[in-house]
């Protein structure tokens, strides 16, 4: 059994992670210049992965021109990531959740508490849940969701 998906309507956990770039980041001062969509996923270049980070790398301009920050998430590291980006050419940040506890905070985790459930989070620009589901949904449907 997976960890419950954050209600719609609810305020997003803050957090703070490492951009595959080493940049450091937190959910506060990305909020600030729009909402945000987490994509939280299993792996880096493995074949589910690659589909769902290639699909929003292929919306990314529908992303930007609605106001809202992609970022992947996993506890790959930022040499895995770093490869991974360059490999796919994605032009969105990959963040490190080293010991999953932003996806345990997100309810994308399996039983064992470390393993990535693949989970879609929107965080509005108020900072509250608007899009919270499991699997790999289309880009669009979180645009939609998100969108002010």
């Amino acid at each position: 059994m997976t960890s419950a998906l954050p209600p719609t309507g609810s305020v997003a956990t803050d957090f703070s992670a490492t951009a595959d770039d080493g940049s450091p980041v937190s959910l506060r001062e990305l909020l600030a210049n729009g909402a945000v969509a987490l994509f939280f996923y299993p792996g880096d270049d493995t074949p589910g992965c690659n589909r769902q980070l290639c699909a929003v790398r292929d919306d990314l301009a529908e992303f930007r021109s609605a106001g809202i920050q992609p970022f992947g998430v996993n506890p790959a590291g930022i040499a895995s990531h770093a490869k991974y980006s360059a490999k796919f050419g994605f032009e969105f940040p990959l963040l490190v959740d080293t010991d999953s506890s932003i996806a345990a905070s997100y309810g994308a985790v399996k039983e064992d508490g470390k393993k990535i459930q693949r989970t879609v989070i929107g965080i509005g620009r108020d900072g509250t849940i608007r899009f919270a589901t499991r699997g790999a949904p289309p880009p669009r449907e979180v645009i939609a969701a998100l969108e002010e």
